[in-house]
Parts: structure tokens; C-alpha cells; sequence
């Protein structure tokens, strides 16, 4: 079969972004013909990354995966219009440019964030004709609400109006809509009436399997600390604030670290934080680095931080992070609500503690600290084998091509496209 992969995200891009990545080659290890339609890699710095040079348009060959890449406006910080015109961008030149990549192909896997992918998807799909799979990654409009893209009066209002018809439209076009998080799955049905219960399909992320493998925890031993890392994006949606405010609070006969890996908008704001309430040097920063190198960093953690702000929004979140962190056997203290949460919750991988409680996230802290090398190995193997259960790469790509073509073909000729 020849699949085709429309995202604005690709590897070497980290986290969420990687994702598309990791499909397109389990794809392709199951003997597909896959081709890619992606931008250049600039998430999340904002900038293109080096060795990598924009033009009009640029094909090449890996992993048995045919990657066809177009330029947009690299951008990735707080401002509205600039993260508007790199999502716009990147609509207008995949559609422009892109059209060849994507043709012959019997179906396309879409990574549906930002909203803006549906100009190229309706029009190389010739409006769902060619049968897509359309993965809801974020939900939309309700991403750019939360995060104070939209302008305020009558102007606001029409981008929200033509954002939520670009959402019903795409959803009631695809052959299946694919779901990260389980309650999004209700979600979309009570805002699109022609989107029934058997045109939704949960398929979780998987992670990058050749980089994130399983390892025991690291041990504890006498004499140093316990260490807690979070690694990731370091911006406003992370509500890493409150971490860092209940570990600079710790007493001082609480031996534990805070590692923060990653780069981000808010990270200027993190260590100035930092500096005014942890007293102790119990903090450090460590900042992006490839990722290649952070399954190394992370076995010299004995737990890792999964954490997102206080908002019913994010409660339908699954942060990328929780699959990767099963996968690598790492106990996870979670400081999140809702899909996350109850994800955490079920792995028997970790803690979770609810956003912004600071008194439950400091007794956290400390029972975590009072934890054996017996008592953490024995989380991290539950995690790994929740892992392999329900998120591999191998069951998330046989999962989006049965509901894309399932057995009885009445299945999907009935739905009603008009």
C-alpha cells in the first residue's frame, strides 16, 4: 500500500513532534511504499535547524520513507502572529508545492495540529475522495483560545468561526478520526453531530521505540540525592512554575534535585524563579539538548516530572512524554488532571499529584524520596509492560489502517459524505 503522511512536524524534531516520524517508519517496516509531506524542522526553538537550508522544495530518502519537505516562517515564541504565520505558511506552501508527494497514494495519515493542515489535506485529498485518517493531536479551536491567539472583538470572533467550520469539516470528511486522549473521543461528537461513535478511534501516540528502550532505574544509594527530572518543552502550558516553587520550599532535610531539560518560552521566567526561592541549590538547569542524548540523561534520574497548568482544557491532554517514560521502565510523578492522569494512574508507573496543589505536590516530593531501588524498579516495570499493552508503534499503525480500511467494506461506504 502507498501511505501518504501530511505534518507540519518531522523528525529531527523532538517530542510531539516526533511522532509522525515514528509511524512513517513502522509504516514502511511493515512493507508500505510512505511518503511524507512535512516543512523544515524549527520546533521548538523557532528557528531551522542546522544542516538544514530552506528552499522551495526539498526530497529525500531514509528509513525507507520518502520525505518532501517545504519552506514556512520559522516561529515558535509567544507572539500570536507569528505563530500564525507559521502555521499559515506551512499550509499555503504544502499546497502549493506539495501536491506530488502525495500523489498515487491509497490513503494519508494526517498529524492534525496546527488546524491550519486542513487547506493541504482538503485539497490533495480532493476533499476526503482520497480516504485519510485524520489524528487529532490538539483540540482545536480550543488550542488557539487557550493560548490567547486570537484577537479579542469581531475579528476574533470570525477566526473562531472559520476555525470550527475548518474542524467539522475535516472531521466529517476522514474516513476515521483517530483520538490521543479517550474523552476527546466524546468530545468531538457532541460538537459535530456527523461524526457517529464508530468514526472515532482511540490510537494513542507510541514513542520513538529505537531511542527510548527499557532500562532498570537508576539505583539509590547512600549519600546523594534523589533526582527528579523533567525533560521537554519549557512554556507557559507546562505549569512548571508551581514545581519549582514546592521544590525550592522543601525543608532542608529533603534530599531530592530538580533536573529541568529543555528549552522553551517560559524558561528565562523558570530561573528567575529559581533564583529567588531555591535557597538550597537544589535546582539546576541543563537546557536542549539533542534528542539522541536524553535517554542517557534520563537513566541518571530516579523519576521523571510530567507536568501541565490548571485548566479543564489540558485535562484532555495526553502529554507525549507519559509513552516515552513507560517505554524507558522511568517512574513518573505526574502533576496533571484528567486523560494524563488517569493514563499515570493505570501503568502503576508513578505518582500523580492535581495541578495547583502545592501542599499534596510537596508530600509527594518527600514520600518519592523515601522510595527503594526495589520500589522504583518495580514501578518502572509496570510502566513498560502498560507500554507494550497499549501504546507500541506496531500496535498504533495496525490500529489507524483497520479503521482506515476495515474488513466489511459497508462499514465506511455507508457514511454519509454530503
Amino acid at each position: 500500500m502507498k501511505i501518504g503522511i501530511l505534518t507540519q512536524w518531522y523528525d529531527p524534531e523532538p517530542g510531539p513532534a516526533a511522532i509522525p516520524g515514528v509511524l512513517a517508519r513502522q509504516f514502511a517496516a511493515a512493507g508500505h511504499e510512505v511518503r511524507v509531506l512535512t516543512g523544515f524542522p524549527n520546533y521548538p526553538t523557532g528557528r531551522v535547524y542546522p544542516g538544514h537550508r530552506q528552499t522551495w522544495r526539498t526530497t529525500s530518502r531514509a528509513d525507507g520513507v520518502t520525505v518532501t519537505r517545504v519552506p514556512l516562517y520559522a516561529s515558535h515564541d509567544s507572539s500570536g502572529v507569528g505563530r500564525a504565520l507559521n502555521y499559515l505558511s506551512f499550509a499555503v506552501s504544502a499546497t502549493v508545492l506539495g501536491a506530488r508527494s502525495l500523489r498515487g497514494c491509497d490513503m494519508v495519515w494526517v498529524y492534525n495540529s496546527p488546524v491550519t493542515v486542513a487547506l493541504p489535506l482538503l485539497v490533495h485529498t480532493r476533499w476526503g475522495r482520497l480516504p485519510y485518517f485524520l489524528h487529532v493531536q490538539d483540540l482545536w479551536p480550543d488550542s488557539l483560545v487557550h493560548s490567547g491567539m486570537f484577537p479579542d472583538g469581531g475579528l476574533g470572533r470570525i477566526a473562531l468561526s472559520v476555525v470550527s467550520k475548518a474542524v467539522s469539516l475535516t472531521e466529517r470528511l476522514a474516513r476515521r478520526v483517530g483520538v490521543i486522549s479517550p474523552s476527546v473521543a466524546d468530545l468531538i461528537q457532541s460538537r459535530n453531530p456527523a461524526v457517529g461513535p464508530s468514526d472515532v478511534v482511540y490510537v494513542p501516540n507510541p514513542t520513538d521505540e529505537g531511542l527510548f528502550t527499557f532500562g532498570e532505574v537508576r539505583e539509590r544509594r547512600g549519600g546523594e540525592p534523589f533526582v527528579l527530572m523533567y525533560s521537554g518543552a519549557i512554556g507557559d502550558v507546562q505549569g512548571l512554575d508551581g514545581v519549582v516553587e514546592a521544590v525550592g520550599s522543601l525543608s532542608s532535610d529533603v534530599d531530592l534535585r530538580l533536573v529541568l531539560v529543555g528549552d522553551g518560552i517560559a524558561l528565562d521566567r523558570l530561573r528567575a524563579l529559581a533564583a529567588r526561592v531555591d535557597g538550597a541549590g537544589r535546582i539546576e538547569f541543563v537546557g536542549r539538548v539533542p534528542k539522541e542524548q536524553v535517554p542517557g540523561l534520563m537513566r541518571q534520574a530516579h523519576a521523571h516530572l510530567v507536568s501541565l497548568g490548571t485548566s479543564e482544557f489540558l485535562e484532555h491532554t495526553t502529554p507525549s512524554k507519559i509513552p516515552s517514560l513507560l517505554a524507558s521502565g522511568a517512574v513518573v510523578l505526574g502533576v496533571i488532571a484528567g486523560d494524563g492522569a488517569r493514563l499515570i494512574a493505570e501503568s502503576g508507573a508513578g505518582t500523580v499529584v492535581p495541578p495547583g496543589d502545592a501542599l499534596a505536590l510537596q508530600t509527594a516530593l518527600v514520600s518519592l524520596t523515601r522510595l527503594t531501588t526495589d520500589d522504583l524498579r518495580g514501578r518502572g516495570r509496570s510502566g513498560r509492560r502498560h507500554y507494550e499493552t497499549h501504546f507500541s508503534a506496531e500496535r498504533a499503525a495496525d490500529a489507524i489502517l483497520s479503521a482506515t480500511f476495515p474488513q466489511s467494506s459497508d462499514q465506511h461506504a455507508t457514511k454519509d459524505r454530503s
